[in-house]
This record gives C-alpha cells, structure tokens and sequence, in this order.
C-alpha cells in the first residue's frame, strides 16, 4: 500500500516539475499562439476595417500601425454614405461564417458575380450621392470612373480572397489541423511526462 502511495506521489512530483519547465511552457505558448494567430487573421472585425480604411485613401504605417492619408495634400474626400453603405455590405459578407464555409469553385463565380452586378449597379446609380459627379465651367457632368473603379476593386478583391480561402473547405481544415496538431503534442508530452515518472520500475 505504501508502495502505491509513493508511485502516485512520483506521479504527482513528475506532472508539477514536467508543469513548471520552462521549456514546456514556452513550447504550448508558442503552439497556442500560433493558433490565435490563425483565429485571429479570420477574425472579420479586422478585415473590414482594413477595407474601410482602404476605401477612404488610407495605408497603415509600419512603424507606428497608425493608418494615414496615402495622399496627405489631397482634397477628395471619399463620401460618409458611401462608407456607410459598404461597411454594411461588407459585414453581411465577410464572416466567420463565410472563411468556414466549403465553397466549390461555381458557388463562388455565381457569389461574386452577383457582387460584382450589386456594385456595379450601386455605385452607378448613386454616382452623384457619393460624390463622384461633379460640374465643369461649361455645366459638363464629370463622372470620376477612376475612382468609382477603384473601390469597386477593393471591395471584389477582398470578397473574392475570402471566399477562395473557403472553396472546398480549405480554411475549415486548416484550422481543425491546426488545433489536432496542438491536441497531438499535448497528449505527447502528457504520455512522455508519464512514461519518464515510471522509469524508477527498472
């Protein structure tokens, strides 16, 4: 009986040290915040601020994170309605949901090219809402196509990234192998912490 005891004692002993090796915290740090940071790429919050701040003429500082004016001299001020408008689209869009879905390559042609005709349409029949109509000397309507073009972009071109990386459930299992990985090792390291505390059976 007292044999068992010390076995369980050991055990014990063996699990606190193999919990306060440092090298073994670091490794599960290290996996756990590999994962986070994967959870964290997919975390559409992020992505559609990204967008919004893009639409608006904006890139962010490397060294500060802070986002500026690419053009800091310029007077084109992108419309309020129009951010309002696409951020809204955009959240309905670009989910969790979304990224972890298992699209095939036709489901996402036909998404997008509902998107592309919804922007298309959109920005063409709200033109001068959004400010991209404006008036010459001679009373000429101006339409600004290179700007109407290249929001159309961002927006199509961030959609479209996301929903690539879910066709045929790339990012799903991407994340599911990411965490079986992580489980994996921990169940390793839990048997090898128990396999090294027998050891004294020899």
């Amino acid at each position: 009986m007292d044999d068992y005891i010390d076995q369980r004692e050991l055990l014990r002993l063996e699990q606190q040290r193999q919990d306060q090796d440092p090298n073994s915290i670091y490794a599960d740090s290290m996996r756990e915040e590999r994962i986070n940071n994967i959870i964290q790429q997919l975390n559409p919050d992020n992505l559609v601020e990204d967008i919004e701040h893009r639409i608006r003429g904006e890139k962010r500082n490397r060294y500060s994170k802070e986002w500026e004016p690419i053009n800091p001299n310029s007077l084109k001020r992108v419309s309020d309605l129009l951010i309002e408008n696409y951020i809204s689209f955009l959240s309905s869009l670009l989910t969790q949901n979304t990224s972890l879905s298992n699209f095939s390559a036709g489901e996402i042609n036909n998404l997008m090219m509902m998107i592309v005709e919804h922007i298309r349409d959109d920005l063409s029949d709200n033109a001068e809402n959004y400010g991209f109509i404006t008036l010459d000397n001679y009373c000429n309507r101006i339409i600004d196509f290179n700007e109407m073009n290249r929001i159309g972009m961002i927006i199509c071109g961030t959609t479209f990234a996301v929903f690539k990386r879910a066709q045929n459930g790339m990012e799903a299992r991407r994340i599911f192998s990411s965490l079986k990985v992580s489980e994996s090792l921990n169940q390793a390291d839990n048997k090898k912490g128990l396999i090294d505390s027998l050891k004294f059976w020899k």
